[in-house]
C-alpha cells in the first residue's frame, strides 16, 4: 500500500483548525488556572493570619482581651497592635515602612487602591516572600467593640492592583461585651450576610463604599473557590 503525504493546502487547513481550537480554548484554560491560583492564595492567607492569631492567643490570652487601637486609623496604634499580636507569629515576612525608598511605590499602590490619602494614610505594609502583601486599618471603634480591616494583595506590586482582581478584603470584628471575636473574608457591609445571592450582589457593587469585601466573602462562602458566575474578569 502506498502512503500519500499531505498537500500544502491540507497542511495549512489543518494548522488553521488547530489555531482556531487553541484560540477558543486557551483563554478558558488560563482563566480557570487564574481562578484556582487566586482562590488558593486567599485560602492560604486566611489560614496564615488565623494561625498567627491562635499562636498570639496562646501567649497573650483570649483575643477579646488584647490591647486594641481605640482611635480610627491611628497609624501608631495600628503598628503597635500588628507588631505585638501578628508580626512575630508570621514567617517569611518583612515590614515595608514609609520613609524606606524601596517601599514608596508599594505604599502608594496600597493607599491608592484602598481609597486612603484623605482622612488616613497607610504607612506600613507587610510583604511575604511569595510576593503577596497586606496592610491593616482600624475601622469603627466603641468601648465594647471594634473592627479592623486587612487588605491583601496576592501579587503585591504586579498589576492590576484592583479590588477583587488581585486585591481582597478581610475583617476582624471584636466584641468585648460578649468576649468574642471573628476573623473572616469581607468588610463591614458583608460581615453579617449569610446567603450566597446577597454576597454575589455585594460583590457586584465592589466600587461602592465598604462593599470591597463582597467578593472575598463570596469566595470564602464557596469553600475558597471562584465559580463561573464571579462577576469580574481576572
Amino acid at each position: 500500500m502506498i502512503l500519500q503525504g499531505f498537500t500544502l493546502a491540507e497542511l495549512l487547513i489543518t494548522l488553521g483548525i488547530i489555531g482556531i481550537i487553541a484560540a477558543l480554548t486557551l483563554p478558558a484554560i488560563i482563566g480557570h488556572y487564574k481562578k484556582q491560583e487566586i482562590a488558593s492564595k486567599l485560602k492560604k492567607f486566611s489560614s496564615t493570619i488565623q494561625n498567627a492569631f491562635t499562636m498570639a492567643s496562646a501567649q497573650y490570652g483570649d483575643m477579646s482581651n488584647w490591647d486594641y487601637p481605640n482611635k480610627q486609623n491611628n497609624a501608631e496604634q495600628i503598628n503597635e497592635f500588628v507588631s505585638t499580636y501578628l508580626y512575630p507569629f508570621l514567617t517569611g515576612i518583612k515590614e515595608c515602612k514609609a520613609g524606606d525608598k524601596t517601599c514608596q511605590k508599594l505604599l502608594e499602590l496600597i493607599n491608592g487602591e484602598t481609597g486612603s490619602g484623605g482622612s488616613y494614610t497607610i504607612n506600613t505594609a507587610y510583604v511575604f516572600m511569595d510576593g503577596g502583601c497586606f496592610s491593616v486599618l482600624t475601622g469603627g471603634t466603641t468601648q465594647n467593640s471594634l473592627m479592623m480591616h486587612i487588605t491583601y494583595d496576592y501579587n503585591c506590586e504586579k498589576k492590576p492592583n484592583k479590588f477583587d482582581k488581585d486585591v481582597f478584603a478581610f475583617i476582624i470584628r471584636i466584641n468585648k461585651a460578649s468576649n468574642t471575636y471573628k476573623f473572616k473574608a469581607g468588610s463591614a457591609r458583608t460581615f453579617s450576610l449569610t446567603k450566597r445571592n446577597d454576597l454575589l450582589e455585594a460583590c457586584k457593587k465592589h466600587e461602592q463604599t465598604h462593599y470591597q469585601g463582597g467578593c472575598s466573602a463570596l469566595i470564602e462562602f464557596d469553600g475558597w473557590e471562584i465559580k463561573d458566575d464571579y462577576p469580574w474578569r481576572l
